[in-house]
């Protein structure tokens, strides 16, 4: 009942958008990764997978094998992306995974957003301080640069390269 109340509010919302997230809500609470294959929708798919995966990192930091974290790595460095730039992955969310990031795209088969990774870590300070606090006005600009071509998605939809990285290792994700 809590859930229903969760979308009652949005009078545009159709039933059946309710009742796909209500369910799409239950499968990341049971963390249900058999159910999280079921879903149609791609987006749905990798919202609910991306969510348990979450959970399970927070539950342990070394609990995802290389499959999970590949997945993990590329949609929390896309949503960063989205969000503010990648340099807020890369210097404050995940910096001990800034050069292991660019295998997981290329892992996912996101190769084009790989490289505007990789040429982005090339260009961090090697000593781990805050990138604007040393780059010169050309380091800022090529990071711009890199920020605004990696967020306009190079490989394509996101959600359908974590759909088909996951779908060939299924086995692997618990």
């Amino acid at each position: 009942m809590v859930q229903k109340d969760k979308y009652s509010g949005l009078s545009w919302m159709t039933e059946e958008m309710k009742n796909d997230l209500m369910r799409r809500d239950k499968i990341i609470e049971e963390e249900n990764i058999n159910e999280v294959f079921n879903l149609k929708d791609n987006s749905d798919f990798s919202i609910a997978l991306h969510e348990i995966l979450v959970n399970k990192y927070e539950k342990s930091t070394d609990s995802l094998n290389l499959i999970e974290l590949n997945l993990f790595l590329a949609m929390h460095l896309e949503n960063a992306g989205q969000a503010d730039s990648i340099l807020t992955f890369l210097q404050e969310w995940f910096p001990q995974y800034s050069d292991i990031v660019i295998n997981s795209l290329n892992e996912i088969g996101a190769i084009k957003s790989a490289e505007i990774i990789k040429q982005a870590v090339e260009i961090l300070p090697a000593d781990g301080s805050w990138f604007f606090e040393t780059a010169d006005e050309k380091k800022q600009e090529l990071m711009t640069k890199l920020d605004r071509d990696f967020s306009n998605y190079p490989d394509g939809k996101m959600t359908d390269l974590y759909r088909k990285y996951a779908e060939i290792n299924r086995n692997e994700i618990k």
